[in-house]
């Protein structure tokens, strides 16, 4: 049903790619439920690990390990799945690696595993999503359109994020935190269908040639790329974080957690389908530039946010720049994904990896820190590394990006 909704309202402006457009349909609807999954937990997990009696510095270590398993084993690993059995194969799996570290979220209370166990599956889960997602669709984006359909991404993986902060503040609040990871186990297990019904886009039983890569022609993409990553760590664990142990500390936390992220998501939603008809007009570029000055910006800032109100303009800032940056980063590195044949794999494999040790040291830092310093004061240097790591994305050279591409 969700299928043939989606299949009516936008058919019809994907009419030069009939033949795709049940690809296309399917990475909407499993990224629709995937980010209801996440939404759901994701978010609460700093929370969540506070509520538990963890302390900020093992709520830190437990991101290290989370991309400190990913840089040195899942990143590769998720590569090699991808070039064997192809993209759709490897994210089923990553859906039930993230059914398992889900699970295990749900019975740390009983059980409490080590950090370094939920932390590393946790990290496979994406690591096993990321890559062969990114592979998935810059195959079958159409170039000319890619900003277009990459908005009809954003806006599925938003309304998803919508939804799903609202359902596990209700669920956290009343039945208790372990409850909303049940909730996502569901959400996974729907999610997963929709891969089931088209073939793999790409060939499979590939060798990856990670010695032929031009690395040095994708210098830039991949500094750019840690940028981009360590960005998003911070906006996505450092500030709930912040939340949690300041305006949030006291009180319904999970609820107003959830209102905050499903009200700024809808500016996002809002403006995703604008922002990728610009790009495939050629403002990429402008785009980019402006949403990572604005996002800087708005990282400098956090650290006078000390009311709720002002929390909920932050995120509603912090969401409307986010868009204008993310999407043409993303446009323009899977374009030039495209002009590496033979090496689409291993590109994003690379990207992800670098990305990843990158947040591995800047955690690790972090998690070092709070044993000199303040938690308050530790979470302020993360938002400057964050406000950093948003400028660090303007050293792409996509070419997609420029105005005569």
């Amino acid at each position: 049903m969700v299928k043939k909704t989606i299949h009516r309202l936008l058919k019809h402006r994907h009419f030069w790619r009939d033949v795709e457009f049940d690809e296309l349909s399917e990475i909407y609807i499993s990224m629709m439920f995937r980010s209801l999954a996440l939404s759901l937990t994701s978010i609460f997990v700093p929370i969540y690990m506070l509520k538990l009696g963890y302390s900020v510095q093992e709520t830190m270590l437990l991101c290290v390990f989370y991309f400190g398993f990913r840089a040195v084993v899942f990143d590769l690993l998720s590569g090699y799945l991808v070039a064997k059995m192809g993209p759709k194969h490897t994210i089923l799996c990553s859906y039930l690696l993230l059914v398992v570290s889900t699970g295990l979220f749900l019975t740390l209370p009983d059980i409490h595993w080590p950090l370094w166990f939920v932390g590393g599956i946790w990290g496979g889960a994406s690591s096993l999503f990321c890559i062969p997602f990114h592979v998935d669709f810059s195959k079958i984006k159409h170039k000319a359109h890619g900003g277009k359909e990459l908005g009809y991404v954003k806006i599925m993986e938003k309304f998803g994020g919508i939804v799903g902060p609202i359902i596990g503040g209700i669920v956290a609040s009343i039945w208790g935190g372990q409850y909303i990871f049940l909730v996502a186990i569901i959400m996974l297990v729907v999610g997963s269908l929709p891969l089931l019904k088209t073939g793999e886009p790409v060939r499979v039983n590939q060798t990856l040639r990670f010695r032929t890569l031009p690395f040095r022609k994708i210098k830039w993409d991949i500094i750019s790329f840690m940028g981009f990553g360590v960005e998003l760590t911070m906006s996505g664990s450092i500030w709930p974080l912040y939340l949690g142990t300041t305006i949030l500390a006291s009180g319904a936390a999970y609820a107003k957690l959830g209102i905050l992220a499903s009200v700024s998501v809808v500016v996002a939603m809002v403006t995703a389908y604008t922002i990728g008809k610009l790009i495939d007009k050629h403002h990429g570029r402008q785009l980019l530039q402006f949403g990572t000055i604005a996002n800087a910006l708005v990282y400098l800032y956090r650290p006078f946010v000390t009311s709720y109100p002002a929390a909920l303009a932050t995120n509603v800032v912090n969401e409307g720049v986010t868009v204008s940056y993310n999407m043409p980063y993303t446009k323009g590195m899977y374009d030039a994904a495209d002009d590496l044949p033979g090496h689409r794999i291993v590109y994003f494999v690379i990207m992800e990896m670098t990305s990843s040790i990158a947040k591995t040291v800047v955690w690790t830092i972090l998690t070092i820190l709070t044993t000199r310093f303040t938690d308050y004061t530790v979470l302020n240097i993360g938002f400057l590394i964050g406000a950093g790591a948003s400028l660090l994305m303007m050293a792409e050279r996509f070419k997609a990006l420029g105005r005569h591409y």
